[in-house]
């Protein structure tokens, strides 16, 4: 059977969508099926992701251009199905309309977090969101999605039958520390310090200024603390400038530090050696760098929505995102109470062996005979 996986996260800096997908072309390679893979990406440049490198024999990477989403997806990624006999096709979020009738699909969706907020979408991100996905559901022969919450989310939001949608966490439990990383001059610099963490995207629904605000809120309360707040990601798409207003506000460019974007090893470094690991999205669908970071032995503090609360379980501190006494109270606890701070790392590293890479993708691969058993 010919399986094809749209790929275009990969290589984005993306974080979410692409880790995911990057863990599933891996987990998919080591599975060794029998079928023959095609990866449509919309870059020129695909050799130069080390992901890609070093396919098996049958496994083909395929650049569709030019790479404007819509005419990518509806016409080219369309075309290429019936060119190379799709028999099952794999995506995120937006599907093509037009498929040969013998393709199945697939279809991830992580989270609809511009339906509960709406606030921090942009109006034309909105629009096509609100537009697309619905017609995507229906379209889709089978949806993905990774957590319970999203799960409900879904069938609620655009009326699925629940036989349509299936559960299968992300992974993000990390078991083996290379012997040698790599590290940039930012990253190496931060890790001489005393600091909390928090990585991933810096869009405005990630919240990243209430955790700003508790730490101002807690160098007041300790102004001996030498304390410093290390954000890890790039300013890319939809950036929360009230990132760079709080931080103004409250005086704390030389108390928060900026490394950018940084690569799978520097993750693992930076974990291991934060004080803590603060993540306060106002909606997610799982939240992977939780799982990271508690498997790395580092303590959470997590807000209390969405699938926050599923994911972390007792493992971690659930705390009101927009309560900066809560979250204070928080980082308090855990900087100045060794003992509470190592039952959490504890109870996070047994958490964080639920969800792995591998059972992400044996499920999914799952998932995959199930519909070509259909054909």
């Amino acid at each position: 059977m010919n399986i094809a996986i749209d790929i275009r996260a990969v290589g984005k800096q993306r974080t979410g969508d692409e880790v995911y997908t990057v863990q599933l072309i891996q987990g998919l390679k080591r599975l060794n099926t029998g079928h023959t893979f095609y990866l449509f990406t919309d870059s020129e440049d695909w050799y130069q992701i080390e992901v890609l490198r070093d396919l098996p024999e049958e496994w083909h990477v395929i650049p569709l251009l030019p790479k404007w989403k819509l005419i990518w997806t509806e016409y080219l990624l369309s075309q290429a199905c019936a060119k190379y006999h799709i028999d099952l096709l794999h995506i995120q979020y937006i599907a093509p309309f037009f498929l040969p009738k013998y393709t199945k699909m697939i279809n991830t969706i992580h989270d609809i977090s511009w339906k509960f907020v709406p606030e921090y979408i942009k109006p034309k991100d909105s629009l096509l969101l609100n537009t697309l996905i619905p017609l995507s559901v229906k379209k889709s022969d089978a949806i993905i999605t990774v957590s319970q919450h999203s799960n409900y989310a879904i069938q609620t939001m655009f009326k699925t039958s629940a036989d349509k949608v299936s559960t299968i966490y992300n992974g993000g439990y990390i078991s083996t520390i290379p012997p040698v990383i790599n590290t940039s001059t930012a990253v190496r610099e931060v890790l001489n310090y005393n600091y909390i963490l928090y990585l991933g995207s810096l869009q405005p629904r990630k919240n990243i200024p209430s955790a700003i605000k508790a730490f101002a809120q807690y160098l007041a309360d300790h102004p001996e603390s030498e304390l410093k707040f290390v954000i890890a990601g790039g300013k890319g798409y939809n950036y929360d400038t009230a990132i760079d207003d709080t931080i103004q506000q409250y005086n704390l460019k030389d108390k928060v530090v900026f490394v950018g974007f940084i690569t799978e090893d520097e993750k693992i470094i930076l974990l291991r050696q934060a004080q803590l690991f603060i993540y306060l999205s106002l909606y997610e669908g799982f939240g992977i760098p939780l799982i990271e970071a508690m498997s790395m032995h580092t303590p959470v503090i997590a807000a209390n929505t969405s699938c926050l609360p599923e994911v972390v379980g007792d493992a971690g501190i659930l705390v009101d995102p927009h309560s900066v006494n809560q979250i204070t109270e928080a980082i308090t606890t855990l900087i100045h109470n060794p003992l509470i701070a190592k039952q959490y790392k504890d109870k996070g590293d047994i958490r964080a062996q639920i969800f792995t890479w591998d059972t992400m993708v044996e499920k999914t691969y799952s998932l995959y005979k199930k519909l070509l058993l259909d054909q």
